[in-house]
């Protein structure tokens, strides 16, 4: 089915020669290479669909022109939800690893529209850039509106990781839509823990004397810090919105996710920032039972 959407050109443009000038900063080998190694990570870390799940879930494909985008629903088939969840998956994740937290939302009756990025978990379309992925996004958005008859203002906007940062950016221009949860999202590519940047296996791999080297030459640290960035877009997003965070993420660390919650409230749209002790950076139970309680909110 052919998907039409509108996305501003002029930003594709400007995204497209921040991609070139980062390509001259030394760290991006490093980052590019763990971003191509996370896709593969999420192709082969596919789960099967839960018993509990599997009569509430089904796939759809959209498609605008070259651009195909893998969408897993998760909804009642007997009577369609007024409202639903657009999920956005973290770095190396994939749909399918969040099913505890589709579960969750289900039993309110809301419907979850998971989006499935291209070179990530079964959509195995074509490269990845983050140009790319808001294209994936906005295509399975209009998707979402057309195919099922859904306004925007009934639209709740989960990102976790990587996807806090997409959901941030799609909020940013999407000023009609009902809520905005970020779960560990990233403050930018530059703020990301210090373990995770110099891990080998887990993380970017990055030298410590490239990531020194970085923080004392600003202008490369802000243009890598252009990248996946939530702070930047916080001025323009007009949805209530709430921050998740645990306190020992080593990934997104707390003091980045303060930093955010403190430019949300001054820009008017934090609602809560929750903050939880333990948890890391996954969606863990705690998590999931933070966001049930926020959706309660919205289905009362």
């Amino acid at each position: 089915m052919e998907t039409k959407y509108t996305v501003n050109q002029n930003n594709i443009a400007f995204q497209s020669r921040l991609k070139s000038l980062n390509a001259l900063n030394p760290i991006s080998y490093y980052s590019n290479r763990y971003f191509r190694r996370a896709s593969k990570r999420s192709q082969s870390n596919i789960e099967p669909i839960c018993k509990d799940l599997y009569d509430a879930w089904s796939v759809h494909w959209a498609k605008q022109g070259k651009n195909i985008v893998s969408i897993d629903e998760f909804a009642n088939k007997t009577k369609q939800p007024e409202n639903y969840v657009l999920f956005l998956h973290g770095m190396a994740q994939n749909t399918t690893n969040y099913q505890h937290l589709y579960k969750s939302i289900l039993s309110k009756d809301l419907g979850v529209w998971a989006v499935e990025f291209r070179s990530y978990g079964v959509n195995k379309t074509s490269p990845i850039s983050e140009d790319k992925f808001r294209k994936d996004i906005e295509i399975a958005y209009q998707h979402l509106l057309k195919s099922k008859n859904i306004k925007p203002e009934n639209v709740i906007v989960i990102g976790h990781s990587m996807g806090g940062a997409l959901a941030a950016n799609f909020a940013s221009r999407h000023k009609d839509i009902k809520s905005l949860i970020l779960v560990s999202p990233l403050y930018n590519a530059a703020n990301l823990g210090e373990k995770f940047m110099e891990h080998k296996t887990l993380g970017e791999g990055i030298p410590k004397f490239l990531s020194i080297l970085t923080d004392k030459i600003k202008p490369l640290k802000w243009l890598y810090g252009l990248r996946f960035s939530t702070i930047n877009k916080l001025k323009h997003i007009k949805a209530p919105t709430y921050l998740i965070q645990s306190k020992n993420d080593s990934v997104t660390p707390i003091r980045p996710a303060r930093g955010l919650a403190k430019n949300a409230r001054r820009c008017g749209i934090l609602e809560q920032f929750i903050t939880l002790p333990t948890g890391g950076h996954k969606v863990d139970n705690d998590k999931v039972e933070v966001i049930s309680k926020i959706l309660d909110s919205f289905v009362k």
